[in-house]
């Protein structure tokens, strides 16, 4: 799950990131409503997490204009207390009570209550970059992601493509170690020269 935090206040982004660790898979810090505009038009989080200070009616009404309709993402308005912040906290861990508890591809299953992996009967700790990077995969099994659009969506910046590329590349080899993939059949984890990688049961790609 992806949240979009704006936020201006350094002690209220700390409190809620920190709650947040374990809850989201991806967390963006906005510190302006353009940075919240610039993100919307690159991906639509799941939840948009507001704090009241940097509430603007005028601001608000622009961002609504850039969502789809039918397609709110949930949006919640919280103050920058604890007592605040921990009332967001409990609403988006409801929230994030969507998620599915397993994802099955195959015979790779990903439990994403525990963060592990595994194929057949073996379970696997990944690290947390490579364990987002394979849930962001398992979000759009059979669909190709870009390797910039990956690095956006498991780090969290825009970066010039031969370095989402090299850095995707890399996590990716170490994915398919850990889980015991043979890196000749790239079984699971498909390379798209040109375009990205692709999640899928053998059989489906």
């Amino acid at each position: 799950m992806h949240i979009l935090i704006l936020t201006l206040s350094s002690d209220a982004r700390e409190k809620v990131q920190a709650a947040l660790d374990d809850t989201a898979d991806r967390c963006t810090i906005a510190t302006a409503w353009s940075d919240v505009v610039a993100q919307l038009q690159q991906d639509r989080p799941d939840v948009i997490l507001i704090e009241r200070a940097a509430l603007n009616q005028v601001e608000l009404v622009t961002l609504v204009s850039l969502l789809e309709p039918g397609r709110w993402p949930p949006l919640l308005i919280v103050d920058a207390s604890d007592a605040g912040a921990r009332a967001g906290i409990a609403v988006m861990q409801r929230l994030t009570q969507t998620r599915p508890h397993y994802y099955q591809v195959g015979e790779l299953r990903i439990d994403t209550r525990r963060k592990r992996a595994k194929i057949g009967d073996r379970w696997v700790t990944l690290p947390p970059i490579q364990y987002r990077l394979l849930l962001t995969l398992a979000d759009r099994v059979g669909e190709v992601i870009d390797c910039q659009e990956l690095l956006r969506a498991v780090w969290g910046y825009d970066g010039e493509e031969n370095e989402a590329r090299e850095l995707v590349k890399v996590h990716i080899r170490q994915i398919r170690r850990r889980l015991g993939l043979d890196a000749e059949e790239y079984s699971y984890i498909h390379s798209v020269r040109g375009f990205g990688y692709m999640l899928a049961a053998p059989g489906d790609d």
